[in-house]
């Protein structure tokens, strides 16, 4: 079942030109995902106190339009492509009619006890599913050199409940190393987490880029040169006055 959520965009969320920046809507479309939990059952910290915890796996968002400070969006999100230990959804993000954004993610159960991954068929919820968006899951990166841009520490205003690194706080540290992020508006990003990266953890951000100017290559890596993630942002150049 489809469900939604309204919220009002805060000047705190606006970037250059009041452009809201993109971990803002990625966190907007999460917000009304745990609120649907949180009316239909079961919520988060139902599952958080029976030793269960949601990682994702993939996200793909894709922001067709810009949005800016104080206006008012409805956030719509549905469970879907429940299969195994994968479960789906589909996000939406909407300006009255107009259709400001839309994303894909797949997320796993984790039994933090044991350590091993929920069967989608093992816990019961109750708001049940719908067709995805059609958004690829997976990702095709293309092959570029990649440097090393910058280093980060994962710090307190980083982490979820879980201790590691939230997923809505990568977009800001990736944009933060696309140059002259000022001058362009970010169109496309595709996550692939591969680790988590917990509390004083530090992180190397490194970057490439396609031939076509728009497209940046990222992947993040921990102190032992394991992945963390890697992901693709899309941009576009925006006009000169």
């Amino acid at each position: 079942m489809r469900y939604e959520r309204q919220f009002e965009v805060f000047s705190v969320d606006a970037g250059h030109n009041s452009y809201v920046r993109p971990a803002v809507i990625l966190r907007y479309l999460q917000e009304a995902a745990v609120h649907q939990m949180l009316d239909e059952g079961p919520s988060y910290r139902q599952l958080f106190e029976k030793g269960y915890a949601f990682v994702v796996s993939r996200i793909n968002l894709q922001m067709y339009r810009p949005l800016y400070e104080y206006e008012h969006v409805t956030a719509q999100t549905w469970a879907c492509a429940e299969k195994g230990v994968t479960f789906g959804r589909s996000y939406r993000l909407l300006r009255g009619d107009e259709v400001i954004a839309e994303a894909f993610a797949t997320w796993a159960l984790l039994d933090m006890k044991s350590g091993t991954l929920v069967r989608t068929d093992e816990v019961d919820f109750h708001y049940g599913s719908d067709e995805p968006l059609p958004l690829p899951a997976r990702f095709v990166f293309p092959r570029v050199p990649l440097i090393a841009v910058a280093q980060r520490q994962v710090q307190y205003e980083d982490v979820d409940c879980n201790g590691h690194l939230n997923n809505a706080r990568y977009p800001d540290w990736l944009c933060n190393c696309i140059p002259d992020i000022d001058e362009v508006r970010v169109t496309g990003l595709q996550i692939h987490f591969a680790a988590e990266a917990r509390l004083g953890e530090p992180l190397t951000i490194l970057r490439g880029e396609a031939d076509d100017g728009q497209t940046y290559v990222f992947e993040t890596r921990r102190a032992d040169g394991t992945c963390n993630i890697r992901a693709l942002i899309t941009v576009q150049k925006e006009p000169t006055a």
